[in-house]
């Protein structure tokens, strides 16, 4: 089975971390955003992961060299929308097919999304009009749309999707794309999907409870406090009393300090005389006298001084008297 995986976004609500950090490589309960979805393929027979890749491709492709899979970087040149990033990183592959997205993360087995007929995973949603949304009747998947005004259903697509051939949804989107069929300003996935619909071509969904989006800061730090519950580590660290659920990698040092619960810290990190609860602490990022919570600090970040909540981009200094 082949796999593949759009990067190319901008991560536009993620700024300042996405201004020079691919937003798949945010980290969230102790690995990047790619990370969990890398490993949550170990278990399937995959012949080739197709990386569709934007502007800051460079982290990506060194990041990927960590996992022993058969990578292939296509760059998207143009942000033409997801259908076209599925199209172009579609191109040369045959057969059964897994298309994730690169900023969502799903607790489930992908092992359920294999077979011989085309499969969509969903979950009801409070907000149908911020998704692409199913409809269905009896089971029966006889719609899609891409964020509707009027939803006719809360089924929302999770960001996994598995086509028996994917050569089918190539050829949906060609059509697509050279018609210029545009949702948004943008060659969608789900007017593929329709199309194919149309054609006769049968899906059916798979419902996803543990769902987790990291498109927003306040998402991610969401996010983060779930996936802790069941991925988290730590060791003693010197005068340090930490709560968990955390993680703490070794390299991390810690003094005169209270961590969590619920905190994920990056490796490299020196945190010294500080409070800290509900955050993500990227990488190489120095720490003093602090006290804060819901807070996402980039990496090589300076922060000194006392304050309840910041979002602070990578290479910052913030001093508080």
């Amino acid at each position: 089975m082949n796999v593949i995986i759009p990067v190319a976004g901008e991560g536009i609500r993620l700024k300042p971390h996405t201004h020079f950090l691919p937003k798949c490589l945010l980290y969230v309960a102790g690995k990047p955003i790619l990370g969990h979805i890398l490993e949550g393929l170990k278990n399937l027979k995959v012949s080739e992961i197709v990386i569709v890749l934007g502007a800051k491709s460079e982290p990506v492709i060194q990041f990927c060299k960590k996992y022993n899979y058969n990578f292939k970087f296509v760059l998207q040149k143009d942000r033409l929308g997801l259908g076209h990033a599925v199209f172009v990183g579609s191109r040369g592959l045959k057969g059964p097919s897994l298309v994730l997205l690169g900023d969502t993360i799903t607790d489930t087995d992908f092992g359920y999304f294999c077979g011989k007929e085309n499969i969509l995973g969903v979950k009801e949603v409070d907000d149908p009009h911020r998704f692409g949304i199913v409809e269905m009747v009896n089971d029966k998947v006889i719609n899609v749309t891409e964020k509707p005004e009027k939803p006719k259903s809360n089924l929302a697509i999770v960001g996994i999707y598995y086509f028996a051939d994917i050569q089918k949804l190539r050829r949906a989107m060609a059509y697509v794309i050279k018609k210029g069929i545009k949702t948004r300003s943008e060659y969608q996935l789900t007017d593929g999907l329709a199309l194919m619909i149309k054609q006769g071509e049968p899906f059916r969904v798979i419902r996803i409870n543990n769902w987790f989006d990291c498109g927003t800061p306040d998402a991610l730090i969401e996010t983060n406090r779930h996936l802790l519950k069941k991925n988290q580590y730590y060791r003693h660290q010197r005068n340090t009393k930490i709560i968990p659920p955390v993680f703490i990698p070794d390299s991390a040092i810690i003094t005169d300090s209270i961590i969590g619960p619920n905190v994920s810290i990056g490796e490299g990190v020196k945190i010294k005389n500080s409070i800290i609860r509900d955050s993500i602490i990227n990488n190489n990022t120095i720490i003093e006298n602090a006290v804060f919570e819901k807070s996402i600090i980039g990496q090589n970040a300076l922060v000194r001084g006392s304050f309840k909540r910041l979002n602070v981009g990578d290479s910052s200094v913030i001093e508080f008297p």
